[in-house]
């Protein structure tokens, strides 16, 4: 028995028109599902146009939790690009672009508040992947 991969992380939204230009349009994602609920829609976008990616959740009337320190991060080909294009637009900048060993990351904001890490490895990179094993010692 294993998890066999990541497929999307739900976000709660209140205005679908707005999550789906600021995903689509700023961020460049594919639309790869649509489902129509009662009272709104569930939309899935990825990178690829294939999972993993971000499911928005909309439905008319729903309270949405507070945005959290929690957060998702893409893999991106220039920090300080995206940074400058996303302000450009209007996109809230959470945390301007810093270097951490073997990645240059910045943070931004959606329009429901959810913070998005922009992270763009570095080459070479001094990080080594890890041998932690799971909860079962696999």
């Amino acid at each position: 028995m294993r998890i066999v991969k990541f497929m999307h992380a739900k976000l709660d939204v209140k205005d679908l028109p707005a999550s789906e230009e600021f995903y689509r349009d700023r961020l460049g994602l594919r639309e790869i599902a649509r489902y129509p609920l009662q009272r709104g829609a569930i939309v899935q976008y990825a990178p690829e146009g294939s999972t993993a990616g971000v499911e928005l959740w909309f439905e008319s009337g729903r309270r949405l939790a507070p945005p959290t320190e929690l957060h998702f991060a893409f893999q991106v080909d220039d920090v300080d690009a995206w940074v400058d294009a996303l302000r450009a637009q209007g996109v809230a900048i959470d945390r301007e672009p810093f270097e951490e060993p073997g990645e240059r990351i910045a943070f931004v904001r959606d329009p429901d508040g959810y913070l998005i890490e922009l992270n763009q490895p570095l080459v070479p990179s001094p990080l080594v992947p890890s041998t932690a094993r799971d909860a079962r010692g696999r």
